[in-house]
């Protein structure tokens, strides 16, 4: 066996051994997904605690919906703090579904934030939980097609 021969049956090995470790790392999910869960989350408990702020009875110089809202946003502001950490680290790909995610976030709790003091707020406040599953499903999706991508790649 020549040198050249040993070098590239030494060189196969290792990319086969590097490909059968990749395989048993665990699948990275980027920040914006803990983010979004975070949201997700406070979307759903806001709209929960709007509907049930209403039937607080009212006290002179307290809001409770006010007090509501105002906690939701500094949340939502403690959600983004992922995004800035590792935001280096986000995939290509994202960004036109984080878009359309946050359009449908968005879209959401505006809505649970208008009807939260009916009972269809109840209805909406799940509505957050159905797009954190969507979005996950999404993610999952495209990283299994990314994969078989790769694999075809290296074969």
């Amino acid at each position: 066996m020549s040198s050249t021969e040993a070098e590239r049956d030494q060189a196969r090995r290792r990319l086969e051994e590097a490909q059968g470790r990749f395989r048993r790392l665990p699948a990275s999910i980027p920040a914006a997904f803990i983010t979004y869960g975070m949201l997700c989350a406070i979307g759903s408990l806001t709209v929960i605690a709007l509907h049930l702020a209403e039937k607080v009875p009212p006290t002179p110089g307290f809001a409770s919906a006010t007090l509501v809202i105002v906690f939701s946003l500094i949340w939502v502001a403690v959600a983004m703090i992922p995004l800035m950490m590792f935001r280096d680290r986000w995939r290509r790909g994202l960004g036109r579904r984080w878009v359309l995610l946050m359009a449908a976030w968005g879209a959401v709790w505006v809505l649970g934030v208008v009807v939260a003091t009916t009972r269809f707020g109840l209805v909406v406040a799940p509505v957050f939980f159905v797009l954190f599953a969507v979005a996950i499903a999404g993610e999952a999706a495209a990283l299994r097609s990314r994969a078989g991508g790769a694999q075809e790649g290296t074969r």
